[in-house]
């Protein structure tokens, strides 16, 4: 009867122990993904010979998500006097890429030209390069662009981001005015509300 008795209580600890198991792992199937978000220094070391091709309105960042795919775009938008007021596009589903070449990374490069036709208005053209493990996709768009906009910054992230793979997140932009000085600008919505003129690209996410 003792060998019965401590071979039932046996039994009992090995349940029990099984049971705090599967209820201490973590459940990440219905978490949202988490974004990281790295600024990448485009001209380090030898790479400063390519900055004369991409001229000094150029910059780029890494985008990393953790866990469940995101569906995320890149929107650009256009802002004036401290709102956005246009679209000038959208690269939708950045990480959807073959099953085979699939990658959970994605450096993204960004240039401006300004482009002059006689008789007609300026525009900004925007380079976009999507870079991942296995190769890239390069993305054009235009927008109007008066010439009173003298100076230029760039707005961008001086540190590494972490967030969740919800809403809407601003994490790279032009901005200029038509004055002769232009001040430091950042992505917070205190900052972003001064802004004259501005180029503004943000991460949008959707179920």
């Amino acid at each position: 009867m003792r060998i019965l008795a401590c071979v039932f209580i046996l039994l009992i600890l090995l349940v029990g122990c099984s049971v705090e198991g599967k209820d201490s792992e973590p459940e990440e199937i219905d978490k949202p993904a988490n974004i990281i978000l790295t600024p990448v220094d485009l001209y380090k070391g030898n790479a400063k010979k390519f900055r004369p091709f991409l001229g000094a309105m150029s910059g780029a960042f890494k985008i990393e998500y953790k866990g469940i795919k995101p569906n995320a775009h890149l929107d650009i938008d256009i802002w004036e006097n401290g709102e956005k007021v246009s679209s000038a596009g959208s690269v939708g589903d950045l990480f959807f890429w073959p099953e085979e070449e699939a990658s959970n990374e994605l450096e993204i490069i960004i240039a401006f030209d300004t482009i002059s036709i006689e008789g007609q208005d300026q525009y900004k053209e925007i380079k976009i390069n999507l870079i991942d493990g296995s190769g890239s996709s390069f993305i054009t768009s235009t927008t109007p662009w008066d010439e009173k906009y003298g100076p230029h910054g760039l707005i961008s992230i001086g540190e590494t981001r972490t967030f969740p793979a919800k809403g809407a997140v601003h994490v790279w932009g032009m901005h200029a005015t038509s004055t002769n000085s232009i001040r430091v600008a950042d992505l917070s919505p205190e900052s972003l509300s001064t802004l004259e003129k501005a180029i503004i690209f943000t991460l949008r996410f959707e179920e």
